[in-house]
């Protein structure tokens, strides 16, 4: 399950990606190892982030009279992941012409502190790429075809940042690497030769 969750005052709120449903969190099974990631990955008490589990939509007493609510129960958590949305329901973005915000490199989230810039690419029709890597501006150009993606030589500005170059390396490298492309949604994927995760985006929403 996917969906995006929010703890404040010693209860906590399920919002699931597909149907945009809305479901209180039981606390039992996983659900500490939830709500430790949640309060660690996060800078503003309260606001929804984005988190996966394994999970069942069950029956539980209510906390007063005899009826019976429907709740989240959070068999196994799986991950947090925040600067990502469920994003927008029955919307697909293009690969070219979106703003595709960077919010994670292999499976790790992209975590950056609300005063900064988050890293992201634009792909034009015709070819050329634009972007920002988390220190520096960035320029190149891409082909893709059906499903595949090869990105060319990139060249950025040369600004020494205290923060970030760590980030433009790895961000450099998956693109590098880069063979497959899946867009579900206001998702982009990128996959390497072999399959594997490279980096996730989501498409910018419009003003």
């Amino acid at each position: 399950m996917r969906g995006m969750y929010r703890y404040m005052a010693d209860a906590a709120l399920f919002e699931e990606c597909l149907t945009g449903r809305r479901f209180p969190v039981a606390q039992e099974a996983d659900n500490v190892a939830l709500e430790r990631a949640y309060l660690d990955a996060l800078h503003d008490p309260g606001a929804p982030v984005l988190v996966s589990l394994e999970g069942q939509i069950a029956e539980r007493p209510a906390m007063e009279g005899d009826d019976k609510v429907l709740l989240v129960v959070p068999e196994r958590f799986i991950g947090v992941w925040p600067g990502e949305t469920c994003g927008a329901r029955m919307t697909t973005a293009e690969l070219t012409g979106s703003i595709w915000r960077l919010t994670r490199l292999g499976d790790p989230p992209v975590i950056v502190a609300e005063s900064e810039r988050r890293p992201h690419l634009t792909l034009a029709a015709d070819g050329r790429l634009a972007g920002f890597d988390g220190c520096n501006r960035m320029a190149g150009s891409y082909q893709a075809s059906g499903r595949s993606i090869a990105f060319g030589q990139l060249a950025s500005t040369k600004m020494a940042c205290i923060d970030g170059m760590e980030l433009e390396l790895a961000f450099a490298g998956a693109l590098d690497r880069a063979r497959r492309f899946n867009v579900v949604g206001t998702h982009l994927d990128l996959f390497g030769a072999d399959g594997e995760l490279l980096a996730r985006f989501e498409a910018e929403a419009a003003p």
